[in-house]
C-alpha cells in the first residue's frame, strides 16, 4: 500500500482486510457499510485503466490528476454517510442501485473528479459521462456496454428513487432527506449508469454535480437479470 499523500492512498496493493481495516480506523463507517464500498470498488478495479486513489475517512475515490481541496473531503464524507443511511431505510445495498438490484452486496462511495476544463471541456451528457469515466480509469467498462443518462423525477435525488415514497416521520423519510439536502448543495447534476455486458448483470451507477473544487458526487453498482 502506498500512501501518496496525507489523505489519498494507493488501491493497486490493497486487499480486504487492509482496506477494512484502514477504513474503520479513519471512518464512523459500518463494518457492513464498509463491505459494500469494498465490494463495489474492488469489481470496479478489475476492469480499471488506471487505479483511482481513495481518501479513507471519505470512502472516496479521486480521479486521476486531481487533488480535492481539504475542506471538500467532510463534504464526500457526509455523503457517502448519508448514502449509506438512506441505503439501509430502504432496505438495499446501494441507493444509486436502489430496491430493484437483485443484490445486496454492493454499496455506495463518494467520488471526485475536479474541475472540468481538466477533462477537456463539456459536450452532451453522454460525452460529460465517458470523459468522468476516463478520468477514475474506468473507461474500459463501456467496452460492449450501454451508458444510459438517468433522468430522474426527484432529482437531484437518484432515480432508484422515483417510486419510493417513505411515510413522513420515519427513518428512511428523514434519511432521504438528509440526502437530498447535500445532493441540493451540488449543480448541474448528472446521474448515468452503465449496463455491462458479460458481467452477470453487472450495473454501475454515478451521480455527480459541480461543488466546491469542481465535479464530485456519488458511484454505486447493482445487479440486473441477464433476461
Amino acid at each position: 500500500m502506498a500512501t501518496t499523500s496525507a489523505d489519498l492512498v494507493d488501491l493497486s496493493s490493497m486487499d480486504q482486510k487492509a482496506f477494512t481495516s484502514l477504513v474503520s480506523r479513519s471512518s464512523k463507517a459500518s463494518q457492513a457499510d464498509i463491505q459494500g464500498v469494498w465490494t463495489t470498488i474492488s469489481t470496479l478495479l478489475q476492469r480499471a485503466s488506471a487505479t483511482p486513489v481513495f481518501i479513507p475517512i471519505s470512502q472516496a475515490i479521486v480521479a486521476q490528476n486531481s487533488t480535492p481541496p481539504p475542506a471538500v473531503e467532510a463534504t464526500l464524507a457526509a455523503l457517502a454517510s448519508a448514502a449509506h443511511d438512506a441505503a439501509t431505510a430502504i432496505l438495499c445495498g446501494s441507493i444509486l442501485g436502489g430496491k430493484s438490484s437483485e443484490s445486496d452486496e454492493f454499496g455506495d462511495y463518494a467520488i471526485f473528479v475536479g474541475e472540468l476544463d481538466v477533462l477537456g471541456g463539456v459536450g452532451s451528457d453522454e460525452e460529460k459521462a465517458e470523459k468522468f469515466m476516463k478520468a477514475l480509469g474506468l473507461e474500459r467498462w463501456l467496452e460492449h456496454s450501454e451508458l444510459q443518462v438517468v433522468r430522474s423525477k426527484k432529482a437531484p435525488l437518484p432515480g432508484s428513487l422515483d417510486n419510493v415514497h417513505p411515510s413522513p416521520g420515519s427513518p428512511a423519510h428523514a434519511s432521504i432527506a438528509q440526502l437530498s439536502k447535500l445532493l441540493s448543495q451540488l449543480r448541474d447534476v448528472l446521474e448515468f449508469r452503465v449496463v455491462t455486458a458479460g458481467s452477470g448483470g453487472l450495473v454501475l451507477h454515478f451521480l455527480l454535480g459541480v461543488g466546491y473544487g469542481g465535479w464530485q458526487g456519488l458511484g454505486g453498482a447493482s445487479t440486473w437479470s441477464d433476461e
